[in-house]
């Protein structure tokens, strides 16, 4: 699982792709499709519109490092 912060429009989300709904495997990632989800601040969801959006790289960054059992724990 891979999570990153990317940008849209003028703020900055965070995404993986994990799929929330498969189960958890040590296996190797499979190849992504172009899908991400985006966490909403309690969850992963494939909607955008639904994510947390923060006004700068660093606070989004700040916000995984400060999170990261919740962000990570999901998937």
């Amino acid at each position: 699982m891979g999570i990153m912060t990317r940008q849209f429009g003028e703020e900055f989300v965070i995404t993986s792709d994990c799929d929330p709904l498969q189960a958890p495997t040590k296996l190797a990632a499979k190849k992504v499709s172009g899908v991400y989800h985006v966490w909403t601040g309690n969850a992963w969801s494939p909607v955008v519109a639904e994510a947390k959006a923060f006004d700068t790289l660093d606070k989004a960054d700040e916000y995984i490092k400060e999170n990261y059992a919740q962000v990570t724990g999901l998937c």
